[in-house]
């Protein structure tokens, strides 16, 4: 396939000598951005694990922005923004001319490879940072842990189908002061996000929304798709419109004003509209990170959540699918109906298919 140009003008000498900045590191590869606070680009190399393809990543990110745009999607979501980064490009690991300027920026043993050069995640600010050390009982100085460099591109990860205390038999919490982490890629789960009086309702309508217009608009499996909560765009572009959708952010006293993205598109695959796609999509659903509501919980407030979830999921699939035949129209019910039947069976590694 032809690849247009990349856009890698803010990773070269040209642009500056400094050292480019790693932000994320993942089985696919690492993620670098330079450290200007202009910086709006990152580059995602494919230095990570074997079997893990760019080139895949990048068709199918291209694939699911795309999708987005389609006039349905925009008639079918319209509420709570959801934000995919920009595609900026293919980098192939043969353009000699372009790497050999990037390359002195980066790590003295590092070379060319292939790379998906994209849109930068706007990072939580200074005092969501210093909040969230606070509030959260990292341990360390939170004016320190917000300026510490390792932080400074903060994205927040909402983990709605896990609480990280749960209640002994005495009725209190398990709770302890934690050593400190990172903010990079930080996890919220739950229970935290209740104790920052977070609307995970309004988290879980829009998890609902982004899922089904994957699996019935994009008509992919959404496996290890990432969703992480960040500044929104600092400005309204119709580049910006085509990559979103729904119309309004998230506020909220910690976090200010918010929007939620969702990347890392590179173990996604297409899915079949029959009974095969639905059990693909359902074992991506379980296998991933914890971020929607799981059905069967006994804690009243996460069955609540799953039910805003289930019913959200079920309205916007049906939505998207107006038009199919009846056969196709009832894959939304299948999956909620396979997810609950096959709730704590799925694990990393295993299959029941």
């Amino acid at each position: 396939m032809e690849h247009p140009l990349p856009n890698t003008h803010q990773f070269t000498t040209t642009e500056s000598t400094d050292q480019l900045q790693k932000i994320g590191a993942g089985h696919c590869g690492s993620v670098w951005a330079a450290t200007s606070t202009s910086s709006s680009l990152v580059i995602k190399r494919e230095d990570g694990g074997e079997g893990r393809s760019i080139t895949h990543e990048y068709d199918m990110h291209r694939h699911v922005i795309q999708r987005l745009q389609s006039p349905r999607v925009a008639t079918a979501i319209t509420r709570t923004r959801i934000s995919v980064p920009r595609c900026e490009g293919f980098l192939a690991c043969d353009d000699e001319t372009t790497w050999s300027q990037i390359l002195p920026r980066l790590p003295q043993n590092y070379t060319s490879c292939n790379a998906l050069i994209s849109e930068k995640i706007p990072s939580m600010p200074r005092q969501v940072r210093k909040l969230l050390s606070e509030r959260l009982n990292m341990g360390g100085n939170p004016d320190e842990i917000a300026d510490d460099s390792s932080n400074t591109h903060c994205l927040v990860r909402p983990y709605l189908g896990r609480r990280k205390h749960r209640r002994t038999g005495a009725g209190e919490s398990n709770r302890r002061r934690l050593g400190f982490y990172s903010l990079r890629n930080l996890p919220l789960h739950a229970d935290q996000m209740e104790s920052l009086d977070l609307d995970l309702q309004s988290y879980a309508l829009a998890m609902a929304d982004t899922l089904a217009f994957l699996h019935w608009s994009a008509r992919v499996d959404a496996n290890d798709v990432e969703f992480v909560l960040a500044q929104g765009r600092p400005h309204a572009t119709l580049d910006a419109q085509a990559t979103s959708s729904g119309s309004a952010d998230f506020r909220s006293g910690a976090l200010g004003s918010h929007s939620m993205w969702i990347l890392d598109f590179d173990c996604c695959r297409r899915m079949s509209m029959d009974e095969a796609g639905v059990k693909q999509a359902c074992k991506s659903f379980w296998r991933n990170d914890p971020y929607y509501p799981r059905p069967g919980s006994d804690n009243k407030n996460d069955q609540r959540l799953w039910d805003v979830f289930q019913g959200r999921f079920l309205e916007t699939s049906g939505r998207l699918l107006e038009g199919e035949r009846e056969a196709v129209r009832q894959l939304p019910q299948r999956l909620i109906e396979l997810i609950g039947q096959t709730r704590g069976m799925f694990s990393k590694g295993t299959d029941i298919w």
